[in-house]
């Protein structure tokens, strides 16, 4: 295959850095919802205008809490469980054995279910028990002729991360306790499911041997699972107290280039085809599980069918050798479109830029285990609703554990040549377009 030499100007890769640096000295740390993460998004408005035909900001709520907050009440849900199983030891022989055993269950099902419905479905299933707060959605328009065909969407987020105190101070330890945490939750809710049924049959005849074995594996899987469950409340720290992270890699790093991809089509607009319409787009609230998108989504969602849009969605640009297309997020169970992520390949070839397709967390076992934790992009709220997706992820497994939603997350993070190569991936993705149109 002849590639096509793609030039990215040394202005241009200042600009990135510079423009980094500059949204973290003037805002710092932007966690969803806050002063800062506005002022962040007026930053990539002003850009934007420079550079684009039009430019919005789509103001939204919604309530960043919760998208965390759910750990503690289904920890707390837990706990109080457990408390009153042991607590039926007392009452084996009357009917308040079956109704502490009815309330234990129903407990865990309720923590497993909040588990379920807010981080493995992204659901806003509990947030209105969370305060309401504004972000918004910022969207620039660069268009190529006057009857529109096409929407190809390039995307990133400019809020930043609550620091996860856990893996902040645990490192390794912090899948580990992940792990165990979620794992005692569900053979918990199991256990307590198969207690209650043959309870509910053997209550008249013999339930204290029943009880007494049940007693021993809930002692076992609490104290095998009290650590873990008891540091999982302190996963992120309250209010302000968890605003600390600067957010160079995930995700001023996707931003840069989005800034930078507008630079480049101001000066090179014969690689849009005609008709096609490219909105450079940073999303707000992604940290709050992907609000912004899911938002910017259902907005939009008659339009982003009729004109056949592709979302490029990038996050976490930090090593060049780490370039990935994803094709799945295992948290959610998304599946991205196998075309967008073909077209990905086919313009890293063009550009000569090597790449892999894995799913989100990465390929290797240990990355397969940690991708089923580690939550979703912004291409799931394009994917979930059937628009065609993908996002370009680039973190070493190896140096993540760094700086990943930790204070340490600044641009000097950001490897050599990484902004660059991805940069080079979504122009060769337009100039495949081009010939193809």
């Amino acid at each position: 295959m002849s590639f096509i030499e793609v030039n990215i100007s040394q202005e241009d890769s200042k600009y990135m850095s510079d423009i980094i640096q500059t949204i973290i000295d003037e805002c710092g740390p932007r966690m969803p919802c806050s002063p800062q993460e506005a002022k962040s998004a007026q930053i990539i408005k002003n850009e934007l205008v420079k550079t684009c035909d039009e430019v919005i900001v789509e103001p939204f709520n919604c309530h960043p809490r919760a998208a965390l907050g759910w750990i503690k009440i289904s920890i707390f849900a837990v706990l109080v469980s457990f408390t009153l199983f042991f607590l039926i030891k007392l009452f084996l022989n009357s009917y308040w054995l079956l109704l502490l055993a009815g309330i234990t269950l129903g407990l865990t099902f309720l923590a497993v279910l909040i588990a379920w419905e807010e981080f493995f479905n992204y659901k806003e299933f509990i947030d209105p028990l969370f305060k309401k707060k504004d972000s918004q959605n910022v969207v620039g328009r660069i268009k190529s002729g006057e009857n529109l065909k096409k929407i190809i969407i390039f995307s990133g987020h400019h809020d930043s991360a609550l620091q996860f105190n856990l893996l902040r101070y645990l490192k390794s330890g912090y899948i580990i306790v992940n792990l165990l945490g979620l794992g005692i939750l569900f053979l918990w809710f199991l256990t307590s499911l198969i207690f209650f049924i043959i309870s509910t049959f053997i209550f008249l005849s013999n339930p204290i041997v029943i009880y007494n074995i049940f007693f021993s594996l809930a002692l076992w899987m609490l104290i095998i699972g009290a650590i873990p469950l008891v540091l999982l409340l302190f996963f992120v720290s309250p209010g302000e107290m968890a605003n600390k992270v600067p957010g160079a890699v995930d995700n001023l790093s996707a931003i840069a280039i989005i800034l930078a991809l507008g630079r480049y089509l101001k000066k090179h607009k014969e690689i849009i085809p005609e008709g096609y319409e490219i909105r450079l787009i940073s999303f707000g609230s992604e940290e709050a599980f992907l609000r912004g998108a899911f938002r910017y989504v259902e907005t939009h969602l008659d339009e982003l069918e009729e004109f056949d849009a592709e979302c490029i969605n990038m996050d976490a640009i930090q090593s060049k050798k780490s370039i990935s297309f994803s094709n799945k997020e295992p948290t959610t169970r998304t599946v991205h479109s196998k075309e967008v992520v073909e077209k990905l390949m086919r313009a890293a070839e063009t550009v000569n830029v090597k790449t892999m397709i894995a799913s989100l967390g990465g390929g290797s076992f240990i990355e397969k285990i940690a991708g089923q934790l580690s939550g979703g992009t912004d291409a799931a709220a394009f994917s979930k609703s059937k628009i065609k997706a993908s996002t370009i992820t680039g973190l070493s497994l190896l140096k993540m554990g760094q700086f990943y939603h930790q204070e340490t997350d600044t641009p000097d993070m950001i490897e050599e040549g990484a902004l660059e190569d991805v940069l080079k991936i979504c122009i060769g993705f337009l100039i495949n377009e081009s010939k193809k149109d």
